[in-house]
């Protein structure tokens, strides 16, 4: 929401991990340091010492700000300059124009990837692990589980990925080179070249699995969307009219997004909450204070379905299975953290991103507009009803493992998809077990770690297992 003026910032509903509220900040001169109208194109001074003046209110590392910075840079080089050196999300843009977000292959175009180094021929390749619908890269058909040796022309290397990753986020279009790798040789097998472009539809997966005498639901998601809260609700009256006995959530590749949307769909899985019973603790600087949500608070911001329709959709379950890889982020793993309060949460995969934050939109929408630039601060970390959280260096699964080590990868909702089926097994009372074909962890390498973009990232990277993601 936008605001008239200036408010307390405990006053603000925070709608999303990504970009929680609206605020609107206008100019001010406490210091006699400037014009309080001025006039001309604004300068970097009179940009920067705005930026400064609203992270002096907001930003949840407030005490951290330098106290005398150079306002004369650029203001992305100044934000970045003036950002605690641990803050890995606040950026600051132009609408549709510059911006101090690290881009990446999901949002410019439709898919996320890993680099290997397969260990029968000491090659490295590319592996594709999420293609979005709708998306340019599905329109040209690449498809998960997919492998490419070059990206633009140039082979893929240890030594060159990392550089071939910023060759790909800053052209128009990539070109990779499809292979396949058999019996110990790498064979390339054509070309696909993708232009950049913007995908919005959601890519999800819903199934009902029957594991001996239990039926089991199955929801893959790549985004928490406040609009797709409705559809949550015809999910899970499917769930509750199939009666499952256990859910698997799978959120490899879920970037977050929505608070309101991923609180509506905690409400309707554990047993025994009630509108009243505490979801969320926003936990902010001085200015901003503590704030604390209930499961009827949080999930019905903005409209949506009302709290009764999710209670009568609620599955009642004392189990959750969630999936996850490093690309699992934000309100992904608050659905995790949140929710442990009221049921087991078993997690298999790999240890998550580590957004515990939550952001505000700042913008100038005065009407005699001088400041064209946005900002999305951290000003929150996020705790559950119990006072938990601090998982800023991920959420580790209390089953480990790596889904690029078990190839071919297979597509989201099949059985013997084998982070699925080790799931199911363990459902099932048979264990855990990680029994399948591909990559030992042993066989990969690691590399520096690149932050990347964060309202669609494609992956964190790592040379660990894999060598690169994209994400």
């Amino acid at each position: 929401m936008l605001l008239k003026r200036l408010l307390p910032l405990k006053n603000l509903k925070v709608l999303s991990l990504a970009a929680a509220s609206s605020v609107i900040i206008y100019g001010c001169d406490k210091k006699g340091d400037g014009p309080v109208n001025p006039t001309g194109p604004p300068t970097n001074a009179e940009i920067n010492k705005w930026i400064l003046d609203s992270l002096k209110r907001y930003y949840y590392w407030t005490d951290n700000l330098p106290a005398s910075p150079n306002t004369g840079q650029e203001p992305i080089p100044f934000f970045n300059s003036v950002k605690y050196s641990a803050d890995r999300f606040s950026f600051i843009n132009i609408p549709n124009g510059a911006t101090s977000r690290k881009a990446d292959s999901r949002s410019k175009y439709g898919f996320d990837y890993v680099v290997f180094k397969e260990p029968t021929t000491n090659h490295v390749l590319g592996l594709v692990t999420l293609v979005l619908n709708t998306s340019p890269a599905q329109g040209q058909g690449l498809r998960r589980g997919q492998y490419f040796n070059k990206i633009n022309n140039t082979e893929l290397t240890e030594t060159n990925a990392a550089y071939l990753q910023s060759q790909l986020l800053s052209g128009s279009s990539v070109k990779l080179t499809a292979a396949s790798f058999d019996t110990g040789s790498i064979k390339e097998t054509g070309s696909i070249t993708i232009p950049a472009g913007n995908t919005l539809e959601q890519t999800a997966v819903q199934k009902t699995f029957t594991v001996g005498s239990k039926k089991v639901g199955y929801l893959f998601f790549t985004a928490f969307l406040a609009t797709d809260r409705e559809a949550y609700l015809t999910v899970f009256n499917d769930f509750k009219t199939s009666g499952i006995n256990d859910l698997i959530l799978d959120l490899r590749y879920n970037a977050g997004g929505d608070v309101s949307a991923a609180a509506a769909m905690c409400s309707m899985i554990p047993v025994g909450i009630t509108a009243s019973s505490g979801f969320i603790e926003y936990k902010g600087n001085r200015n901003a204070g503590e704030r604390n949500e209930t499961f009827a608070e949080a999930a019905t911001v903005s409209g949506g379905p009302s709290f009764t329709a999710l209670q009568q959709r609620n599955l009642g379950l004392i189990r959750l299975y969630v999936l996850t890889t490093a690309a699992t982020e934000s309100a992904a793993e608050l659905v995790i953290n949140n929710l442990q309060p009221y049921l087991t949460v078993v997690q298999i995969g790999q240890t998550t991103r580590g957004k515990d934050e939550a952001s505000i939109t700042i913008a100038d929408r005065r009407s005699a507009k001088r400041v064209d630039w946005v900002m999305y601060p951290i000003v929150y970390k996020i705790l559950n009803s119990r006072g938990n959280g601090g998982y800023s260096a991920g959420i580790t699964p209390a089953y480990s493992m790596v889904e690029s080590a078990h190839l071919p990868l297979m597509n989201f909702g099949i059985e013997t998809d084998p982070m699925i089926a080790a799931t199911l097994r363990l459902i099932d009372g048979k264990g855990f077990s990680t029994s399948g074909s591909g990559l030992s962890n042993n066989s990969l390498r690691s590399t520096s770690q690149t932050q990347t973009a964060e309202i669609f990232n494609s992956a964190v990277s790592a040379f660990s297992a894999p060598l690169l993601k994209d994400h």
